[in-house]
């Protein structure tokens, strides 16, 4: 069920809206220029099993095959590159440019051993052994766990295999961010649904924009984001005729519950809906003001949005079926006990 009035509102607003030039970074100045690394040969060949005849699988699972195969726990994790690369080592520490919390997960990252690596994070650690076994590299594993926990989907307690990206969000979840602060059982499952559907290169695009606002040069959470779209709302109801404002008006809170009606859940369902379509309209517009050579990965993320979409409303749709059913039984079942009562 989607409101007609607050689908109306996102149209109209689009057929008016005013371009302006974006403030978006380029994606090109996040990438590395190769050219100006210094390379070590040694560990080089170290890693690529020149001098060490180590099979490479173990190499790409590191971690899971040390645990697997109970390595002593109190080894650390990161051995080789110590004993291979001993200054690399020494210097790989603390340091007075970076924030406390990139130093906290480069202490905790040093330190880390077989038997504390995934330290309070069992549903972390399983999450990576699970994509292991479906054919991802460790690395990769680790990575798509990452923006799980980004998007508060994964605990990852005291885990020090990987620094989460989001540099607000310090070692030691808190379980303050993202889907931890969200009760909204049909969008936390399309969610969950889309990202097990995209490649790791998509989920990051698309947890960076929703969480994070990836490309802007502004991050914004994505709970700031929900506020702006309703202030944007509430801006054009105003402007509509009486008949055809929204009933309902949009605070940027996105939880139900059983108290509220049914109606009102159906009209958060639909503002998302609508708010998933500005997040697309908002890549368009910037991908004209950019050069070609970057749209592949703003045609991710805008792909990706589809396939949320198309989930949400799926599982919306699930979601009232279930809720009519259970309405019509409790309806049905109260009734039964006042005739009973009565008899």
């Amino acid at each position: 069920m989607e409101i007609s009035n607050n689908e109306n509102l996102y149209t109209n607003f689009y057929k008016n809206i005013k371009k302006e030039k974006s403030d978006i970074l380029p994606i090109e100045i996040f990438k590395i220029d190769e050219k100006n690394i210094v390379r070590n040969s040694n560990l080089e060949k170290y890693y690529n099993n020149e001098e060490k005849n180590i099979d490479s699988g173990i190499i790409n699972n590191w971690i899971s095959y040390n645990i697997k195969n109970n390595t002593d726990k109190n080894t650390l994790v990161l051995q080789r590159m110590k004993d291979n690369d001993p200054y690399a080592w020494e210097h790989w520490q603390s340091n007075t440019k970076f924030d406390n919390i990139t130093n906290e997960w480069t202490n905790q990252m040093k330190t880390a051993t077989f038997g504390n690596v995934y330290e309070d994070a069992k549903d972390f650690e399983d999450f990576v052994n699970n994509w292991i076994e479906k054919g991802y590299s460790e690395s990769e594993a680790l990575e798509r766990a990452n923006f799980y926990a980004m998007a508060g989907l994964l605990d990852y307690g005291k885990q020090k295999a990987i620094a989460i990206y989001n540099r607000e969000l310090g070692y030691d979840d808190k379980k303050q961010h993202g889907f931890h602060l969200i009760d909204n059982p049909p969008l936390k499952k399309a969610i969950l649904d889309t990202l097990d559907s995209l490649d790791t290169g998509s989920v990051a695009d698309l947890v960076s924009n929703l969480f994070l606002n990836y490309p802007s040069k502004t991050t914004t959470s994505f709970e700031d984001l929900l506020n702006q779209y309703g202030v944007k709302l509430e801006d054009l109801n105003e402007k509509q005729l009486e008949e055809e404002q929204s009933k309902f008006t949009f605070t940027g809170n996105i939880n139900i519950n059983d108290k509220m009606s049914l109606e009102y859940q159906n009209f958060i369902f639909d503002t998302l809906i609508g708010f998933f379509k500005d997040r697309i309209n908002s890549i368009r517009e910037y991908k004209e003001n950019i050069e070609k050579t970057t749209n592949s990965s703003l045609d991710n993320i805008q792909n990706s949005y589809d396939i949320l979409i198309e989930n949400f409303k799926r599982n919306t749709k699930e979601y009232n079926k279930d809720k009519n059913i259970l309405d019509e039984y409790m309806k049905n079942n109260k009734a039964n006990i006042y005739d009973r009562n009565f008899v």
